[in-house]
């Protein structure tokens, strides 16, 4: 069966950063890009110019949405995904409004037309456009990694529990981009200024990461704090050492390491050819029970009538494996 309901995987939490995903936004100068290319083994991807004045950080400019498809392939392919990550563990996306327009340039010449909005005989091409996007990030972010996207600072506007409206803080760019983004990341976290102090010395910024009615904020971990008076990169990292740390004591758990937390979420999927197998010994069983004409109802029932397995190819998987779910009682 493609799935065992009495046998699920269990959840762990791991100390490590890889696999775990931010996104950090601010004003200009606030050390965004600072701080987050010294994050371990980075690669930052250019939407704007963001590290002029930065050394020794890997880097790929992206002008358009074909170069950030182009990488995310390149990356999470069977050739390349492991030695991409021995090599790299924290990926920077910088900055995700351009990312969106990017991303809406692509899809309207794709579809021939000057503007989302005009697309579709003038229904739009939201769909499509979030389509696009979320397909590429969700691929990105799924590869056991860190990634950090940069954002701007915006605000949006809320109503609250007596339907009075206020205004906060929130990342800058289309819903279409940021919404997706704030609701795939572990951490949603603000970048305030402080201004300088009495010689005149800038002051660091400090990161927020909990919601309030004044800034967008907020994070997975229950016991992550909520204030980094000073942000750096290590002070983010340890922070999130320290969450974990503190729910360990709390709920008797016990954090491992990313390698081991990873195991936890493989799923090993059955080939087109070993699902046809299955059903074919299924199958061969039923008709000599003289089950045949059950056989061929269910088979019909996902296939269609007067189809069988013969007819599929193997980007019908999934239609074999609930087949397979069908089958089940009728096993040898």
């Amino acid at each position: 069966m493609a799935i065992d309901i009495f046998n699920p995987q269990i959840s762990v939490l791991s100390y490590d950063l890889s696999g775990k995903t931010l996104l950090v936004y601010g004003t200009n100068r606030v050390g965004k890009t600072k701080q987050l290319t010294r994050l371990p083994k980075p690669y930052y991807l250019a939407f704007e110019a963001g590290i002029n004045a930065i050394a020794g950080v890997p880097f790929l400019n992206m002008r358009k949405w074909s170069d950030f498809v182009s990488f995310v392939k390149q990356a999470s392919n069977d050739k390349n995904r492991e030695m991409f990550k021995e090599r790299f563990q924290t990926i920077i996306l910088d900055e995700a409004s351009i990312m969106g327009r990017l991303c809406s340039e692509f899809v309207c010449d794709k579809h021939g037309v000057d503007s989302i909005r005009e697309g579709n005989k003038g229904y739009g091409l939201w769909k499509e456009y979030s389509d696009e996007f979320e397909k590429w990030i969700t691929l990105l972010t799924s590869m056991g990694l860190t990634v950090a996207f940069i954002a701007h600072e915006g605000t949006r506007d809320f109503k609250d529990e007596n339907g009075e409206e206020y205004t906060k803080i929130y990342p800058a760019g289309d819903k279409r981009v940021i919404d997706p983004i704030c609701n795939l990341v572990d951490i949603i976290a603000y970048a305030a200024v402080n201004g300088v102090d009495d010689a005149g010395n800038e002051i660091k910024s400090s990161l927020f990461m909990t919601n309030t009615r004044k800034y967008h904020a907020g994070s997975r971990f229950d016991y992550l704090t909520g204030h980094l008076p000073e942000f750096t990169a290590e002070s983010l990292q340890e922070a999130i050492k320290e969450a974990i740390r503190l729910q360990e004591e709390a709920e008797g758990i016990q954090a491992v390491d990313y390698s081991t937390q990873a195991q936890t979420h493989t799923v090993i999927e059955k080939t087109y050819e070993e699902l046809r197998d299955e059903i074919k010994t299924i199958a061969e069983a039923m008709f000599n029970n003289e089950q045949g004409e059950k056989y061929k109802r269910i088979v019909e029932e996902h296939l269609g009538k007067g189809k069988g397995v013969q007819d599929t190819d193997s980007t019908q998987r999934q239609l074999l494996e609930l087949i397979l779910v069908d089958l089940d009682d009728y096993r040898p």
